[in-house]
């Protein structure tokens, strides 16, 4: 604990290096401005900077005004109690490079008096526990793909609140949306709050959250019921305030609905118009050019009180960001609940302008909102649940439309095009896997059947997203598709397809064929900080197919894309390495980065083979991988687990 002044005595001197031994991170500072007089010497490492001395702590540390600690050192200051907190995030510019150290410490407040009793200043000790953090988090990841983490405190009314409560949101051409709810705590039984996202004839977007008043049995079933209701009214009437009507109408006979309260807006995103109603429920937050404000709510009581107010309209701009949440966000036991808006106001703003973490910032204000700012908002605990619909006005989604020559150059380019169109979407894994392998196997087929005798064809890919949350598919080839022989494993693909999306059409002419499907795009509920991980593939979506077999008995690695292309060299090389059935076989296919049908049936035909010459043949694909999620579709067995690694495993020349 280093200090400018000279003349320390030597005991002091003595403490002052013991304590620059020790790995905490101590900081003293005085007076109501938090004037910093004392700092560990790894804390004056991270600040990089010899003249800290007197300094205000937010101006040594500007980054700890945002993300909260500065704050709580002036309520200890003020309020002569000390804080406590087991795993606070922090996120720091470390030394003169800018480098950003994030860091989970275990941190103590406490008060420094005078000998009178009178508080002149805090202490601050800060104890990394970033280790156990990540090391934790890792053993959950590890668990997860074992398939044994399980939520073993979720009770039954959890459950049942969880099955009645949409998983995701959907993903819209012109409406950023997201979505994140909390329970209040493990000891109490989930409540009644709840939220939708609906898309409703021409373009506009219907949205709710609803708050029914307790926990229990009584809550989770009456706001079943209530959202049900709703959501048929909203998408019947295309009208915020006749849903209302007919929801108070019907809440009368519903027990445990009294007294629920809700608010329900429409969005109409070319317009630019948001109307809304509010019955005894917070109304939404505007983020508009920097600026946050609460909106004028509809000054109707809660469902059952008989009174309701007119409903509001306000007008949009590309970029605002609208909020609509439970009051168990801003509502707590030892503030004002205007203090609570306030504060929510601030960090809604600074999370849109992306100013509340300096690294792993999302691209989309909505996500920012509904992970950073609402981390922010919870993290000394909350004695409600917490529910948060965030949604913002965006430009079209553009449509995508590629052109390729069917050979094996260009058929990685075309994967990648459809893999960076949906992840710009941020959709959920299981809807970016199904797409890519629909629209792999759509293209596979107009290579197969189309220009199997042919010497080259061009293909287009076309992909756009409706209104309706729908992403439309159109594949079109110039080739003449030719009727599968008999015994042949052609003529899946189609059933693939048709399994992965909705409204499979299959159009052939004698000049062409043109392949059209959709499905519908989702997005996950957030959990945590909004930086998120796109899902990876093991190899570049752009290498070709590459194998390598090693040990006894062998393990036939394989890398790349098994399509079309690949299918006669992956059959050939599961035949030779098998040899009819003669020795046991392995197949790692964790670095696929894509499974067509073909690769499927060539698969099926070596685990026949396996049975009929009982000789064990093991699929490992890992969760979460192209491969493991076709497998799991078609039924085909697997292993998550790689073999031990013996030198192969990457894929030759990487």
């Amino acid at each position: 604990m280093s200090s400018p002044h000279d003349g320390s005595l030597p005991a002091a001197a003595d403490l002052m290096s013991v304590l620059d031994g020790l790995p905490v991170m101590l900081t003293v500072t005085e007076g109501a401005e938090l004037r910093l007089v004392a700092m560990s010497a790894i804390v004056q490492t991270l600040a990089g900077r010899p003249d800290w001395f007197g300094e205000p702590l937010g101006e040594v540390y500007p980054e700890l005004v945002v993300q909260g600690m500065v704050d709580g050192i002036l309520q200890v200051y003020r309020t002569g109690q000390p804080f406590s907190a087991p795993e606070w995030r922090v996120e720091l510019f470390d030394g003169p490079d800018g480098k950003v150290t994030e860091a989970f410490v275990s941190w103590t407040a406490v008060p420094w008096t005078r000998p009178d009793g009178s508080i002149r200043g805090v202490i601050n000790i800060a104890v990394d526990v970033t280790d156990q953090v990540v090391a934790r988090r890792r053993a959950e990841e590890r668990a997860a793909e074992a398939g044994q983490l399980y939520r073993q405190a979720l009770d039954v009314v959890g459950q049942l609140q969880q099955a009645l409560l949409p998983a995701t949101v959907p993903v819209l051409p012109r409406v950023d949306v997201a979505a994140r709810y909390l329970v209040a705590g493990e000891a109490q039984s989930a409540g009644g709050d709840w939220f939708d996202v609906r898309p409703l004839p021409g373009g506009r977007v219907g949205l709710v959250v609803g708050d029914v008043v307790g926990h229990g049995v009584a809550a989770a079933a009456a706001m079943g019921q209530l959202r049900a209701v709703l959501m048929h009214a909203l998408t019947r009437t295309g009208d915020s305030a006749a849903a209302v009507t007919e929801l108070e109408a019907f809440a009368e006979s519903v027990p445990g609905a009294r007294s629920a309260t809700v608010v329900v807006a429409v969005l109409d995103p070319v317009a630019g118009l948001l109307e809304y109603v509010t019955r005894g429920h917070p109304a939404p937050l505007l983020v508009s050019k920097g600026e946050g404000r609460q909106l004028l709510g509809s000054g109707g009581g809660p469902l059952g009180s008989r009174t309701g107010g007119p409903v509001q309209r306000t007008t949009l701009a590309e970029g605002d960001v609208v909020v609509l949440f439970s009051d168990g966000l801003v509502e707590r036991a030892d503030r004002p609940y205007s203090e609570g808006l306030d504060e929510l106001t601030r960090l809604a703003q600074l999370a849109t302008a992306g100013q509340l973490w300096p690294t792993g910032i999302s691209p989309s204000a909505v996500d920012r909102i509904c992970a950073d700012a609402v981390e922010l908002l919870t993290r000394r605990g909350f004695d409600d649940d917490v529910t948060v619909l965030a949604v913002s006005l965006q430009p079209e989604v553009p449509k995508l439309r590629t052109s390729i020559v069917a050979t094996a150059d260009d058929l990685p380019g075309m994967r990648r095009a459809v893999r960076d169109w949906l992840a710009a979407l941020r959709v959920a894994p299981d809807d970016e896997l199904a797409l890519e392998l629909a629209v792999g196997e759509a293209v596979d087929n107009a290579v197969e059947h189309g220009f199997g005798h042919l010497p080259t064809g061009t293909v287009i890919v076309s992909l756009r997203l409706d209104s309706d949350g729908r992403v439309r598919v159109r594949i079109d080839d110039d080739g003449i598709w030719r009727p599968a022989a008999s015994g042949s494993h052609r003529g899946t693909g189609l059933g693939l397809i048709d399994s992965l999306g909705d409204d499979l059409v299959v159009d052939g002419q004698p000049t062409g064929t043109t392949v059209t499907f959709s499905r519908r795009l989702s997005r996950p509920l957030l959990t945590g900080k909004a930086a998120t991980t796109p899902r990876t593939a093991p190899i570049s979506p752009t290498q070709q197919y590459a194998s390598a077999v090693s040990g006894q008995p062998p393990v036939l690695r394989v890398w790349g894309p098994v399509d079309a292309v690949a299918a006669a060299r992956f059959r050939q090389e599961l035949s030779t390495h098998f040899r009819g059935g003669a020795v046991p076989l392995t197949v790692d296919l964790t670095g696929v980065t894509h499974l067509t049908s073909v690769g499927v049936a060539a698969l099926a035909d070596l685990l026949r083979t396996g049975e009929q010459a009982e000789r064990s043949v093991v699929l490992i694909a890992s969760t979460g991988s192209p491969a493991a999620f076709v497998l799991d579709l078609v039924g085909l067995p697997r292993q998550p687990t790689r073999p031990p690694s013996d030198g192969a495993g990457s894929p030759p020349g990487a």
